[in-house]
């Protein structure tokens, strides 16, 4: 380490940047409350609202997020739920250090971070959750029905995914489960951007919203 210039506060440096502060009772943190990094960024704030609108958790909700990412939904959460808790499962680890980060950065406590891979790692999780957010790139189906047998009866899933396989062998699968009030929306997500004089809207990756409520 080199020479401390001359007036250059010692503990400058090793201060914890201050908690993010919002102070509205509305869903919808900005992005930029959050930390991203590649191939990471947040669930655009219009899109995490909806996803919640289905989930519909309780203030005492036992919640778990399946492939947490930045984290960005599952802080969502957290934060509109004082009384429960949400377990967060997700196995990459520069994932896991940016969930970490954002959750300090928010000053969430009821957000656990567990790493591991579905379906063996749901173990990790409390069983019996009354909510689930499944996050899924590809179709899943071993995974989903590992989820559906730990929900809790009348409890809700919602399951995101941009994959239009994902789309399809949710649906099928569900319908095997025989779930109850079935509901999938197409989102997309166009936000104004200027550039100089002119305006043009921008499109975010669309994504399929599939919710679900086990019989009880």
């Amino acid at each position: 380490m080199g020479p401390r210039q001359r007036g250059e506060d010692p503990t400058r440096r090793s201060q914890p940047a201050p908690a993010f502060q919002w102070d509205f009772v509305t869903p919808g943190l900005p992005d930029q409350a959050f930390e991203d990094a590649p191939g990471f960024s947040p669930t655009p704030m219009e899109l995490r609202v909806m996803l919640l609108a289905h989930l519909r958790p309780r203030a005492d909700s036992t919640v778990w997020d399946v492939g947490g990412g930045t984290g960005a939904l599952a802080l969502e959460i957290a934060r509109l739920m004082p009384l429960g808790q949400v377990h967060t499962l997700e196995r990459d680890p520069e994932a896991i250090e940016l969930l970490e980060r954002n959750r300090r950065h928010l000053a969430i406590d009821n957000l656990h971070i567990h790493a591991g891979q579905a379906p063996d790692g749901l173990s990790l999780l409390p069983q019996h959750p009354d909510r689930v957010v499944l996050e899924v790139g590809r179709p899943l189906a071993s995974v989903l029905r590992a989820v559906w047998a730990a929900l809790q009866p009348r409890g809700r899933l919602v399951i995101s995914t941009a994959s239009l396989e994902g789309l399809v062998d949710a649906t099928d699968t569900l319908g095997q489960l025989e779930a109850r009030d079935v509901q999938v929306v197409q989102a997309t997500v166009h936000r104004m951007q200027r550039r100089g004089s002119q305006a043009r809207l921008a499109a975010a990756e669309p994504l399929f919203l599939i919710a679900a409520e086990r019989h009880g």
